[in-house]
Formats: structure tokens, sequence, C-alpha cells
């Protein structure tokens, strides 16, 4: 190519600026998406005496925006990053205070050997329960019965996922405390593996958790587990699908129980889709008891993007036990048992 003197000159430097970054750049993709979900809810024994009417956020989906990406990196290898934060619809404050990104915040490789991602995460125990739960951990589910509160999303991981091996997918979690001297403070383990087939589905997940490092006068309990092994499974019928499952929870620093869980989901027709689960909880320690919750949803399609929803629970309590309706209600009812309806709407972009 020959340059001339003049004006033109200034013009082909401009476009040969443009045109580096696009080519550099041709493989790469940002997605930007969200959800948003609220609703008006009643409850019965709302504050463990009286009733409640009031808007909430989260009904039958979260409420998040989040940004993912990939880059082409030749050779199969792609680069991959997730940035995804959780909100409350009502007043815009974070879901939980204290994250930019509560839910994700990762980065990583992805290429013949399966994927590898560093940062906060989903643990396995949510990845391999989520699609089993009858209402894919809607507010009225039993998420809050299966994974406790702080133990949805983690903090300084490293996870693994296998390629797909004939419907067979194995994955594996690491996170520390990050604590000098104190490998074992605040450490999870995880194990996991899935099976998707045409009709049938099942995962399998173990995970171990130890208690953190002894801080301003606080105990150590670095040495002290807790220990949650899950098995579900899903069969596929038409348009409807089954789903159950087992969870046993052990160890030093919760107390024992085992949840049974099953349901199932019918898409009656392109607008209209059907719920209904059942969770039991059993143990032996009194505070945690033996709970049953009951819950039931319909959902209606206004649009591919826009939906109307009905959820409705019931929580019968034993003798201490405080299982609400909404998901991680810290309402002590201490037996009282709780009946909770939702009419809300979900809009994704």
């Amino acid at each position: 190519m020959t340059f001339h003197r003049g004006a033109h000159l200034p013009r082909v430097l401009l476009a040969l600026a443009c045109a580096v970054p696009a080519a550099a750049f041709a493989q790469s993709s940002v997605t930007l998406y969200g959800w948003l979900d609220g609703g008006i809810q009643y409850r019965t024994k709302a504050d463990g005496h009286n009733s409640e009417v009031n808007l909430q956020s989260n009904g039958n989906l979260p409420t998040i925006f989040g940004l993912t990406g990939a880059e082409d990196l030749g050779g199969g290898l792609k680069a991959v990053f997730k940035l995804e934060q959780s909100f409350n619809i009502n007043d815009g404050t974070p879901l939980v205070p204290g994250y930019e990104f509560f839910r994700d915040a990762y980065v990583g490789l992805s290429g013949g050997f399966g994927t590898v991602t560093a940062g906060r995460q989903p643990s396995l125990l949510f990845d391999e329960t989520l699609t089993f739960d009858p209402f894919y951990y809607s507010a009225y589910s039993g998420q809050s019965q299966l994974i406790p509160i702080t133990d949805n999303f983690i903090s300084s991981t490293i996870k693994y996922q296998s390629p797909d091996l004939s419907g067979i997918k194995l994955k594996a979690l690491v996170a520390t405390g990050g604590v000098a001297g104190n490998f074992r403070s605040g450490r999870v383990l995880e194990l996991g593996g899935e099976y998707r087939g045409a009709a049938f589905s099942a995962s399998a997940v173990l995970r171990e958790t130890n208690g953190a490092a002894g801080v301003a006068g606080a105990p150590d309990t670095s040495g002290l587990v807790r220990r949650i092994g899950v098995v579900d499974a899903a069969y596929r019928i038409g348009t409807g699908e089954l789903v159950a499952g087992v969870e046993r929870q052990t160890g030093d620093l919760a107390p024992s129980k085992t949840v049974v869980w099953g349901g199932g989901r019918l898409q009656a027709t392109p607008m209209i889709g059907f719920g209904l689960g059942v969770y039991q909880t059993l143990s032996n320690d009194p505070q945690t008891g033996h709970p049953t919750m009951v819950a039931a949803g319909a959902t209606y399609s206004l649009s591919k993007r826009t939906s109307t929803y009905l959820n409705v629970g019931y929580s019968r309590n034993s003798r201490h036990s405080s299982q609400t309706v909404y998901e991680y209600d810290p309402t002590p009812l201490d037996g009282t048992n709780q009946f909770g309806v939702m009419l809300g709407m979900t809009h994704t972009f």
C-alpha cells in the first residue's frame, strides 16, 4: 500500500486504528441480562403472631442483573467470565448487603478438558439440586431446607466441570477461608456428578464444610465440620416431569437432619404451567423437628419474556420447628403453622 501526502493520510491511519480492535475482538462476546420479579404476598403469622400483606421481591425468579462473556483464544480454548448481582426490586438495595456481585464474580478457561473457573460462584450443592426442585428454587420451594443460606454461593473458590461424557458430567469445588496458618478454616470441599438423558436425569453431591478460626476471642471451630450428601432424580413424561430427592446432613456445626422431597411440573399449554412440591424434614433436634411444607404454583406467559404467577404454600411445623413458606424467612414460628400466597410477575431481558 502506498501512502500519499496530504489529507488522505489521517483517514488511512484512522481506518487502520478502527480495524485492528475490530479484528482483535471479533471472536469475543459480552451479554447483559437480567430478571425482574415482584408481587403481592399474604402470610399468616408473618411475625410469629399476626398476618401481613406486603410487596415482595423474588417470587418465581431472583431479581438480578449480570454480565457474562467469552473470548475465543483459538484451538478450542475460550476465556469466560460472569458477574451477577441480586437486589430487592422494592427499594433497589442489594439482596445481601456488602456484596457488589453476590451471586457470581468469576473468570476461567473452557476447552476440551472441561471448564475451570475461579472466584465467587454457585456451590455444587446449588448446581445439582436446582433443576431437581419442582419450582427451581422459587421463593415457595425447598431451597431453605436443602441448602444453608451461606452455602448457595461461595467466595474464593476453584471449580471444575468435566466435558460432557455421553450425558455424564463430573464436578469438583474447593474453597478456603484465607486464614494464614490454618488452611482448614472456612474450607469447603465438594464432589458431584450428573447424568442428563432424554427422559431420565439424576445427580449426586458430597460436601464438607469446616468452621472458622477464632477471631477477636471467638472460639476456633475450624476443626469442626458439617457434611451434606444429596441424591436426586427426574423423569420426563411428555410435557411433564416428576422429580424427587433425599438429602442427609451430619456433623458438628449443625443439627443432623434428613430432607425428603418430591413433586412435579407440567407445561399444560405453551402459555400455562403448573408445579407441585412436598418437602419433609426429619430431625431429632427439637428446633429443626419434623416440619412439612407443601407448595403449589401456576404460571401464565404473557409473552416470551413476561409472565404472571400465583404461588401458594403451607408449612406444618412440629413442636418447636420454624419452617416458613417464604425461603430463608427467619421468623421464629416455634411450632406455629403458616400459610402464604403470592401473586406476581416476572420479566427477563
